[in-house]
């Protein structure tokens, strides 16, 4: 075995955070976001700076947000990507956050964002805003959930 060799097997067997690298997808103990492969605490960075007393954060969009010019431009172009990027910067929220609220992935959500990618389909556009809580004031009826009349259930 060569020098190199050797520290590989070093890090594989004996690497205090071999298993945070080996592990896959760990989530922060405290309020659920994906940790580092390089963490090998069981809770984010954010979560190790502020007391253990505090109550775990729920992500929420606030509701203050939808008065926000941008916001409001974004949403009448349906530019779904801009939209996110306002609403998460606006409420402070994470992608991870944001996936929480709406059902869609992280990753599909950065792309959504960067413009990798466009959101078209109308089952999602409806996820995405009612995850958010857009008012339907700014959205229309049509970008709503169906809302389901007594009986029907």
């Amino acid at each position: 075995m060569t020098d190199g060799d050797e520290g590989i097997a070093v890090l594989k067997e004996g690497y205090v955070g071999a298993s945070a690298i080996t592990e896959g997808h760990r989530r922060c103990s405290r309020c659920g976001c994906r940790l580092s492969c390089y963490n090998s605490d069981s809770r984010c960075g954010g979560c190790q700076r502020v007391p253990a007393v505090l109550p775990t954060r729920q992500p929420r969009v606030l509701p203050e947000v939808w008065a926000n010019v941008g916001v409001q431009a974004a949403l009448a172009a349906r530019d779904f990507g801009r939209l996110c990027a306002l609403v998460r910067e606006t409420s402070g929220l994470r992608q991870d956050d944001m996936a929480t609220l709406t059902g869609l992935s992280q990753p599909f959500l950065s792309m959504l964002e960067t413009g990798a990618r466009r959101l078209t389909n109308i089952d999602k556009i409806i996820i995405l805003l009612d995850g958010l809580g857009a008012p339907v004031e700014l959205t229309g009826p049509m970008l709503r959930p169906l809302a389901t009349a007594p009986g029907d259930e």
